[in-house]
């Protein structure tokens, strides 16, 4: 089974993404919340569209592909504490690794599975920031239905792979990818802490830091 082997070969990369984020952090205040969904619609941004266009027609149809999308979330998000977006990521960043379906899927497992991590950040930003439905958009993802989706994503990538013709080379090129996806968190660093958005009557000032 291929979620098993994606979890244990992507273990270290991504206990190293979620120590680069560190939102669990006792200390963490809203600026800095504010810049780590700044990098998060960075990343999003540039990965969602590649990741949907080479999964192709059916990978879209078996996930249903629009209702997974965070970067309407992500955007809720910074508009309700005020933070204006990054630019998205180089586009060739993504590209150099991301070329074909099993790649697709192997980013996707990525993102998915950051969906189940959420549930528990929610919990800890209402917490520590006293936010609820008002910014935690992207960290509470898909609510209720978190774990079934979850489980439809892992049905739907064992049936991807139990259809191809080279199930190992499937796998190998999706965990490759999904070690590069979590490399993107740690090797990006956090979008700078200037996104507050503008009050269009006032001049613009900004902290050096």
């Amino acid at each position: 089974m291929i979620l098993p082997h994606l979890k244990a070969s992507t273990r270290e990369q991504h206990e190293r993404a979620e120590a680069h984020l560190n939102l669990m952090d006792p200390a963490l205040d809203r600026r800095r919340y504010g810049d780590v969904l700044r990098t998060m619609r960075s990343l999003y941004g540039t990965l969602e569209p590649r990741v949907g266009a080479r999964l192709g027609e059916a990978g879209r149809a078996a996930l249903d592909w629009p209702a997974r999308l965070k970067v309407p979330l992500l955007d809720r998000d910074l508009r309700a504490l005020d933070v204006a977006p990054a630019a998205d990521l180089d586009a060739g960043t993504v590209d150099v690794f991301l070329r074909d379906e099993a790649d697709a899927w192997g980013a996707a497992y990525v993102l998915e599975g950051a969906t189940l991590g959420g549930q528990l950040v929610r919990r800890h930003l209402e917490a520590r920031l006293g936010l609820r439905d008002e910014g935690t958009a992207f960290y509470s993802s898909y609510g209720p239905l978190t774990g079934p989706r979850w489980r439809a994503f892992g049905e739907a990538l064992e049936a991807r792979v139990a259809q191809g013709p080279d199930p190992a080379t499937f796998a190998a090129r999706a965990t490759d990818a999904a070690r590069r996806t979590f490399g993107l968190f740690v090797d990006r660093p956090a979008a700078a802490p200037e996104g507050r958005r503008p009050d269009p009557g006032r001049p613009v000032t900004r902290s050096l830091t």
